[in-house]
């Protein structure tokens, strides 16, 4: 009939429409040079995509109507309708200024230009030019408000970072790792860099807010490398390296010789001072003794001090010959560590399945003898598409390391030993003629232990020998780390997904110290020992997000989530103590069976901890042009008792002002965007039972016993941080000249504090939360191209901070009711309106001519009127003194009596005046060249070896800095150091301003020359690139005195390392 044609054509209308609306489209992308492979092909508000092969090419199933969009990174985006035609070419236009760039942050992706809060991505470039086993090590000098602290030189060993100040006081300051999305808590070592993609540092609360509990000191994204569609790619490196001691030591008296004369000098001072009758005379006989170096290191040809020293003079007798010259320590301690690492790298894939897979190994010899850090690592990530609307992902990875810490213990800390050491002491046991004592049994030369075994009664370090102690002795740590993450994400409609993630991390660390039984009285008095540990850690993170994503009309685009995730961990350690050793083979000296006997007692715990969230995100933009975000979570600690729940939130807004009209056409401003961001974080601090009530289960004469813990305070809660920030991103001149500022101030209230509890409790202290901390910082990070041409490119990049530190709420004092005037930690004074870090100590008021002795400055207030200085007028404290006495006018005078002088702020701190780094970046066609240099203006640290280098302990206990050669020797002397003395007038180097050093430095961080030779002369060998190239890392460093090392501390304060 009619009605039937009619439909008939009806239906086959529509079958053809709707075939027509289901096509596969295909193409090739590229660039002005050709096709580019791994470019992401995305049918725009979907998860459905693909990439190009090695050749360019695409295919993707899509209808008319649909919008295809195409990302390459350092590209700008192309988006192309689906029309009638089946084929879509796109030549992709490069990005100078990557605005567009893919961002990881909490939990997604974004882009520079669409974030509203801070995060600094990291060129893996970067990374990769510098020889570090660890990714914590590379970031040094990489991002502004970063610092990165490296507290020794030990190979295998990581990094203290810090973002954005100093934001608790008890609580935890350390940022959190995420990997391949998911909370890490293992080592960082165990994540091979070469295996990294991609580093993205969050600092402000729009960035950080999405982890709550966790993200309050930042966040530390890593992503590890995936595969890509395309032709399979193998890779494989090598890098070849020598560690080395090259950075200043401090100038010593290493001339035997000169040091004895010091230490006459010292003991004839002090016989003077405690009215010996002829004090020259009583050095020269005391110079070889107890008091003074113990006879067997006269290493002269004389009988005693007598026959050595001229005491008209204070001078070595000329002519005097030696016995022998000690081995120099350094030579043998120290060396040229070789250093080999070998990374072998598979991808690639199709648009249904993608793989990485890595293997590394890493050797790597440190300059002191014996240590050594190796590692095995191995990883799979896999991306699978089985179905259009699933995908699965899995990263998998593996590692075993072994590190053998050659530095000692204690005393016999090696590199302390090896650079402190008065060279009178020799390496090697000497008998009485000088003749190097040597084993009976292998003819090997015993170490001087200094232990007065054979008259060696060695003041420095007795009993100790770094360099014996680190071939003789055992500290090695075995650890295996794996971590696994395992990603299903669905489509279920246009706009919407769901994705679930669960993740393990898991590692066992097995440790071994020995003290050998042959040398050394520490173990030779026990038959040998044994202290073997052992911790195994797992946690678990599982997370359900729902996303949505939709755009409506032209302009409106909007993306949320809402999301559950729960984390638990558990930390098992276990050690026990052995002595008595059996069999001497170093292969047995850590199995506890080849030990005779128990050597104290064995210890054992299990620590749970868990943490519940639920978390929301919400982005807007109009027009591309105008951004708001904000953040809501909510985190259940298992650490408190009472107060278990917190809720942290962010708001976040950008403004492209560059879009508008205003600026749109602008020849000099390319790109400005305005941002702000305001938030509250928390941090749930360190201890996993706080405020939990706990027993410690004893052994009471072969019964059990309860024994009540510390006491804690029930309704401690978390530390909060109300975070604002604003800043600007700006390019200029098409480029060459890039800025980031950012400006923030953020407040940490209810900070965990100690308070001292009265003494009836029967405990001192108690953790609580109490008082209220400020930072305040500027951030700049400033790119000039200089040169941008086809052959050569020039770039200078400058990154720094300035900050400020300011406790804005004393804790309440439990015994006054009242908030506390001042809190003493160490050189450091913690009051209202200082900073933490800020120096409260004593003030150093020189040397007096008349008699040598050291002067520091008593401040004092006439409390009887009548105009002097009468005893009890002294001011102890400067601060508790003003606030009990707010009208008292204060004077000073100088005093030779070290506790008579006042304790006081003395206008100095830790925090520089800004610090940063500065990278030049240079590149003539096939060659390039980096350097990056970090630098520090303002500050002051404490060089507490310098001290204990010009100290007044007994004579040779310490070695001399060649100031010493300086000091005062008789009366009339105008000189910067005190009268020398032996075991006298030992304050001389107590804490005061006399050794506050400036921070300031220049360092040379990294520097590498690389050649990439041409493709055409690979292509016919199967090659699709090399990159040969050199680099040096730690090269030099320029600071206020030889020798002090400002970047080895968060402090500033030197130390053994």
């Amino acid at each position: 009939t009619k009605f039937d044609g009619v439909l008939t054509l009806l239906l086959a209308f529509v079958v053809q429409i709707t075939f027509a609306q289901q096509k596969t489209i295909s193409g090739t992308v590229s660039d002005e040079s050709g096709a580019l492979p791994g470019v992401s092909v995305l049918i725009k508000g979907t998860q459905t995509g693909t990439e190009t092969d090695f050749d360019g090419k695409y295919s993707i199933n899509s209808k008319v109507g649909d919008i295809l969009v195409f990302q390459y990174l350092g590209y700008k985006a192309s988006e192309k309708t689906v029309g009638e035609a089946n084929t879509i070419n796109v030549t992709l236009v490069a990005d100078n200024n990557v605005l567009d760039e893919v961002v990881v942050v909490g939990y997604g992706t974004t882009t520079k230009k669409s974030f509203t809060g801070t995060a600094t991505v990291v060129n893996s470039e970067n990374i990769e030019a510098k020889a570090v086993s660890n990714v914590a090590q590379a970031l040094i000098g990489e991002a502004s408000g970063v610092a990165v602290t490296r507290t020794n030189g030990r190979p295998g060993s990581s990094a203290t970072i810090r973002i954005r100040g100093f934001s608790s006081i008890e609580g935890n300051s350390a940022p959190l790792y995420v990997v391949d999305g998911l909370p890490y808590s293992g080592d960082i070592n165990a994540v091979n860099p070469n295996d990294i993609a991609s580093t993205t540092i969050l600092k402000d609360a729009s960035a950080t807010a999405i982890y709550g509990a966790r993200g309050a000191n930042g966040v530390v994204l890593i992503t590890t490398k995936k595969g890509k569609t395309g032709k399979n790619t193998v890779e494989f490196d090598f890098q070849s390296s020598i560690n080395s001691r090259t950075l200043p030591q401090y100038n010593l008296i290493e001339n035997e010789e000169d040091y004895m004369e010091v230490v006459y000098d010292g003991l004839k001072n002090s016989a003077e001072f405690t009215g010996q009758a002829n004090p020259a005379q009583y050095a020269l006989d005391n110079l070889f003794s107890g008091i003074g170096v113990a006879p067997l290191y006269n290493m002269w040809n004389v009988a005693d001090g007598n026959g050595l020293i001229d005491p008209a003079t204070g001078k070595v007798i000329s002519g005097v010959t030696r016995k022998y010259t000690p081995t120099n320590w350094r030579d043998v301690g120290y060396r040229d560590g070789v250093r080999n690492e070998m990374n072998f790298k598979t991808s690639g894939g199709t648009d249904k399945t993608k793989h990485y897979f890595s293997l590394g190994y890493l050797t790597d010899e440190g300059f002191i003898s014996q240590s050594q850090f190796d590692r095995y690592s191995t990883r799979l990530n896999l991306t699978s598409r089985p179905i259009e609307r699933v995908k699965f992902t899995s990263n998998l990875d593996y590692s075993y390391s072994e590190y053998n810490d050659a530095t000692g213990y204690g005393g016999g800390n090696v590199t302390y030993m090896l650079d402190f050491i008065p060279t009178i002491y020799p390496l090697y046991l000497r008998d009485t003629d000088g003749n190097i004592v040597t084993n009976p049994n292998t003819g090997d030369p015993f170490y001087d232990f200094g232990d007065n075994t054979a008259g060696n009664a060695r003041s420095f370090s007795a009993t100790y020998n770094g360099v014996g102690e680190a071939i003789y002795n055992i500290n090695r740590t075995k650890r295996h780390s794996v971590n696994v993450n395992f990603n299903a994400t669905v489509d279920i409609m246009e706009g919407l997904t769901f994705e679930t993630t669960y993740g393990m991390n898991y590692f066992s660390s097995n440790r071994d110290l020995t003290r050998n039984s042959i040398q050394g009285s520490q173990g030779v008095a026990l038959g040998g020992t044994l202290f073997k540990s052992n911790t195994t850690y797992v946690s678990q993170n599982f997370n359900q997000i729902l996303r949505y994503r939709t755009q409506f009309g032209e302009d409106h685009n909007f993306n949320m989530l809402v999301a559950h995730e729960s984390f638990s961990g558990r930390n098992e350690d276990f050690d026990l103590s052995k002595k008595g050793i059996v069999n001497l083979n170093p292969n047995a000296a850590g199995v506890p069976e080849n030990y005779l006997d128990q050597n104290g007692v064995s210890n054992g715990s299990v620590t749970d901890t868990a943490l519940e969230s639920y978390f929301t995100q919400a982005n807007y933009n109009f027009a591309n042009k105008y951004y708001l975000s904000g953040t809501l979570r909510r985190d259940g600690s298992s650490r408190f008792y009472r107060n278990k729940w917190g809720t942290f939130w962010s708001v976040g807004a950008g403004w492209i002002a560059s879009e508008e009209s205003f600026l749109s056409s602008n020849e000099v401003i390319n790109y400005l965007k305005v941002k702000a961001s305001y938030g509250v974080l928390g941090d749930q601090g360190n201890q996993a039972f706080a405020g939990q009530l706990g027993f410690n289960i004893e052994n009471l004469l072969g019964a059990p016993s309860l024994a009540p813990r510390a006491v804690v305070d029930q309704d401690i809660t978390w530390e909060s941080s109300e975070s604002l920030q604003v800043g600007v991103e700006v390019e200029l001149f098409d480029g060459a000249i890039q800025a980031d500022l950012d400006y923030y101030i953020k407040t940490t209230n209810n900070l965990y504090v100690n308070k001292r509890l009265a003494p009836s409790t029967g405990d001192a202290i108690i953790l609580t939360n109490d008082g209220a901390l400020e930072n305040r910082g500027f951030e700049f990070n400033l790119t000039g191209n200089i040169v941008r041409n086809e052959d050569f490119n020039l770039s200078l990049t400058v990154n720094g901070e300035m900050f400020n530190n300011e406790i804005t709420q004393m804790p309440i004092e439990n015994a006054t009711g009242e908030p506390k005037v001042v809190n003493i930690s160490g050189n450091f004074g913690q009051s209202l309106g200082r900073s933490i870090y800020d120096y409260y100590i004593r003030e150093w008021a020189g040397v007096d001519p008349a008699n040598g002795n050291p002067m520091w400055i008593e401040n004092w207030s006439d409390e009887n009127s009548n105009g002097t200085y009468d005893s009890g007028e002294g001011i102890a404290d400067m601060l508790i003194y003003t606030a009990a006495n707010p009208n008292a006018v204060i004077k000073e005078r100088i005093t030779n009596t070290y506790a008579n002088s006042t304790r006081k702020y003395v206008g100095k701190s830790v925090i520089p005046t800004v610090r940063g780094a500065f990278r030049l970046s240079s590149a003539y066609k096939g060659f390039s060249l980096m350097a990056q240099f970090g630098y520090s203006l303002g500050g002051y640290g404490y060089d507490a070896q310098y001290a204990n280098l010009m100290t007044n302990g007994q004579s040779g206990s310490q070695s001399y800095h060649s100031d010493m050669q300086n000091r005062w020797m008789e009366p009339g002397d105008i000189t910067a150091v005190p009268r020398h003395y032996s075991n006298e007038n030992v304050t001389v180097v107590s804490a005061s301003t006399r050794f506050l050093q400036s921070t300031d430095y220049l360092s040379l961080n990294n520097i590498r020359l690389g050649y990439t030779i041409p493709s055409k002369y690979l292509s016919k060998i199967g090659l699709s690139g090399v990159n040969l190239w050199v680099s040096g890392d730690n090269l030099f460093l320029l600071s206020s005195r030889e020798g002090y090392n400002p970047t080895t501390s968060l402090t500033g304060t030197s130390g053994r390392y």
